[in-house]
């Protein structure tokens, strides 16, 4: 069976740091980076001057990190071409990667899951495939982590959580027990959220906010505490 692996999406903080641990971990091979879209165009050194760091990697041509760079609206017709039946999904847009995701069941394309191995996993927590844990993130105990979640550095998910399709956490996230985000939600560099708390699906937290009462659908929060400032 092929261990060739397609990764979805070519941003050098998630699926970039990943191709430098991933193959070692997995025991896959990264057959290639996937954009789904017809043109890409980027001046890297322009780019970099906005960053603090000069060091972000971009797309050059047809390759990214050494590897071939697929540039398609039927990125998964090229991949199938090319053989590969697996892939990891790290498009950051939610909904994109979602969309991906169903693709990918209805073709029969394999999803792969990225744990970093300083992640430590309590017992009894479930991960679903198709999942990115970066380096350092905790997940408790019983803690139930759909596919299409990315979840960053330092991510603590504590025991009894359930995160549906493609949510997303973003750097040092903390919830506590019994807490639900919905599918395609995103929580914020920072957030805490208490116990029992449900985040929407589609709904925002703000960076830092503390998050102590529900978020409906749809709505985004900021703040100490958290208040709904559109929705």
């Amino acid at each position: 069976m092929s261990r060739e692996v397609a990764i979805l999406g070519f941003h050098d903080g998630s699926a970039g740091q990943i191709e430098t641990w991933f193959e070692q971990v997995t025991g896959y091979r990264i057959a290639c980076f996937v954009h789904e879209a017809e043109t890409f165009e980027v001046d890297a050194a322009a780019e970099n001057k906005k960053r603090v760091s000069q060091r972000t990697e971009f797309p050059r041509g047809d390759t990214f990190k050494g590897r071939p760079f697929i540039l398609s609206p039927d990125w998964i017709g090229e991949i199938e071409r090319r053989g590969i039946r697996k892939v990891l999904p790290l498009t950051p847009n939610n909904r994109e990667r979602l969309k991906q995701i169903e693709l990918c069941r209805a073709r029969g394309i394999e999803l792969i899951s990225a744990i970093h191995p300083s992640v430590t996993l309590l017992a009894d927590a479930r991960i679903g495939p198709g999942v990115w844990i970066n380096a350092g993130g905790i997940i408790g105990y019983k803690a139930e982590i759909a596919s299409g979640v990315l979840l960053n550095t330092g991510v603590r998910i504590d025991h009894h959580n359930v995160l549906e399709e493609c949510c997303q956490a973003d750097p040092g996230v903390v919830t506590a027990g019994f807490v639900a985000l919905r599918k395609c939600c995103q929580v914020h560099t920072g957030a805490v959220v208490i116990n029992r708390i449900e985040i929407g699906e589609d709904a925002i937290i703000g960076a830092g906010a503390v998050v102590i009462r529900n978020i409906p659908p749809r709505c985004t929060a900021v703040g100490v505490p958290a208040r709904v400032i559109r929705g």
